[in-house]
Formats: structure tokens, sequence, C-alpha cells
């Protein structure tokens, strides 16, 4: 069976949790006294505990899903694509990431920058700051707006696996796990499209992120030749 790259994250997330189970017990048998800074150790390592345990819990779910379908389970399709194909879907998952995001980035950079000249006419004074503050904000946003679909799209030209798993629970591919079979997720809708030349499957689904459901969206390139496989899954997804 093909390496699971989660389990790495899930190892992590015991790591920390050991540490933080360390951090709580071991102040005791270390000598240190409560007042001396026992008790901020202890309740440091309570929160890094929960977290890595959050963390750990979180993902093994996740490398659950993605060990069966690297076992085969519910794999409808197992694609390879030729350096040429994955090159052009590189590029265009590149303009279409940034297309995606573009009017969720100027919604909050609205928002921001109308609390931001609210706050300042109503205090000349601190509202001056907070206005300061929400033009760092619209910056960071589009930083990381820009540079996570640069960093996709980098990924994908020197370290890409061109290939992808398709199952009823998900998609594995390029060493990422798209899936519905979280906590609260669903999926919406799969279909397909054509990018301007390139046949791609389209998979909406939901995910719950802070502070509530989430639309997500991901494309996987049709090899030439599996157009009827293709049209396979969507029917049977959509049932």
């Amino acid at each position: 069976m093909a390496d699971n790259p989660l389990m790495k994250t899930v190892t992590l997330g015991i790591l920390i949790t050991v540490i933080g189970v360390v951090m709580v017990f071991g102040p005791g048998p270390l000598g240190i006294n409560g007042f001396d800074g026992g008790y901020a150790i202890s309740f440091c390592g309570i929160i890094v505990a929960f977290l890595g345990g959050i963390i750990a819990a979180l993902y093994f779910q996740q490398a659950s899903i993605l060990n069966g379908i690297l076992r085969g389970e519910g794999v409808l399709a197992h694609w390879t694509f030729e350096p040429d194909m994955w090159k052009e879907y590189t590029q265009k998952e590149y303009v279409e990431e940034l297309a995606e995001k573009k009017g969720l980035f100027f919604v909050v950079s609205a928002f921001a920058l109308f609390f931001g000249v609210l706050f300042w006419v109503l205090d000349n004074g601190a509202g001056f700051f907070v206005f300061i503050v929400m033009l760092g904000l619209i910056g960071l946003i589009g930083f990381t707006w820009q540079f996570s679909a640069w960093y996709y799209r980098e990924n994908n030209k020197s370290g890409g696996v061109k290939e992808a798993y398709v199952a009823r629970s998900g998609i594995y591919m390029n060493r990422r796990l798209y899936t519905w079979r979280l906590f609260s997720a669903r999926l919406l809708d799969v279909k397909i499209e054509n990018k301007k030349g390139l046949p791609v499957l389209k998979f909406s689904f939901t995910a719950f992120t802070f502070p509530g459901p989430q639309t997500y969206t991901a494309r996987v390139p049709i090899p030439n030749g599996q157009e009827e496989t293709a049209k396979e899954i969507v029917q049977q997804l959509n049932q």
C-alpha cells in the first residue's frame, strides 16, 4: 500500500500530547514548587495536551479514510497524468484558485475598511489605530490569498505526484486528501466541466470550519480516453 502522509501528522499530534502530559505531571517529581512556576507549567501542559489530542484525533480520522482509499475501498478510478496534461492543469488550477477567492477577499476587505473608517470617525484618537489594524488585516488576507495559490502551483510543478484516486469517500490527489466523510461534511454535487479545453471532474462539498460550514471545490483532470469513466463517476456519486 502507498505511503499515508497524514500518519505523520497523527504522530506529531501524539508527540505534542505526550509533551503536554509530561508538563502537567513533571513539576512535582522534578522538585519544582507550584508557586515557583510549577502550577504555570502544569496549566500550560493541559493546553498543550488538549491541542495535541485534537490534532491527533482529527488527522487520525482523515488518515483512516485515506488508508481505505489506498487499499482500494470504494475507489471508482485511479488515474495517472501525462506531464503535459499535469502542467496544463496546474496552471489553469492556479488561475481558477485566484478567481474563486477574489470575491471573498473583496467582501472581507470591504467590511474591514468600513469598520476601520467607522471607528476612526467615532473616535479620532483610538479609532485611527483601529483603522491601521484593519489595513494590516486586509494586507494579511491578500497575502494569504495570493501565497496559498502560488504555493500550491509551485508544489504541483516541482514535487507533484501526477496521479489521483477518486473514491466514494473522497479524492486523493498529489498527496492531498479531499473528503466529505468527516463530521458535518457532505458531498453536494459532482459534474464534468471543460476549462478552456481541459476536461475536469468538479467536486463541491461542505465541511465545518469556524465560524460555520464552508463550501469547498476540488477539480480532477480527466485523462484522455477516460471520459466514460468520468460520466459513470458523476452518475454514481450524485445518486
